[in-house]
């Protein structure tokens, strides 16, 4: 299954994307800012919609958390960002970095090719690519 979840402050944005996602096939969850995903039990995630900037755990925090507790989940996070200058000074690590606005076409191609390269990696861990042997499972 096409499973998305988006994280973002905005409800209009969050509808949008909701409603974009789910018409390319996605099923999606949603969540109002990035400390509701510090404790993600899901990792079932194929693509992951994160914004910049947030309240309370903006996209910045969130990334850096995840480089320290589960790296592997930073090439399923597409970042948006309607701060350029903030989201081109440093590396995120994540699958990509979108500016906002952004034209729905290329969202959504950059969504499809996230899903692209989940789909070739390890099912279990989602850190390996199918083609090398994955520790954790032996594949």
């Amino acid at each position: 299954m096409k499973r998305a979840l988006v994280i973002d402050d905005d409800d209009h944005i969050r509808e949008l994307l909701q409603a974009l996602l789910e018409t390319a096939g996605y099923d999606v969850d949603l969540m109002r800012d990035g400390i509701d995903a510090v404790d993600l039990k899901e990792h079932d995630y194929a693509v992951i919609l994160l914004d910049m900037k947030m309240p309370i755990f903006d996209g910045g925090r969130l990334t850096d958390y995840w480089k320290l507790t589960n790296p592997a989940i930073l090439r399923r996070v597409i970042l948006l960002s309607g701060y350029s200058r903030l989201s081109s000074d440093r590396d995120f690590g994540t699958f990509a970095v979108i500016a906002k606005p952004f034209e729905y076409r290329e969202l959504l191609n950059a969504v499809d090719a996230c899903f692209r390269q989940g789909s070739r990696t390890c099912p279990d861990s989602g850190h390996f690519p199918a083609s090398e042997t994955c520790p954790e499972c032996s594949v």
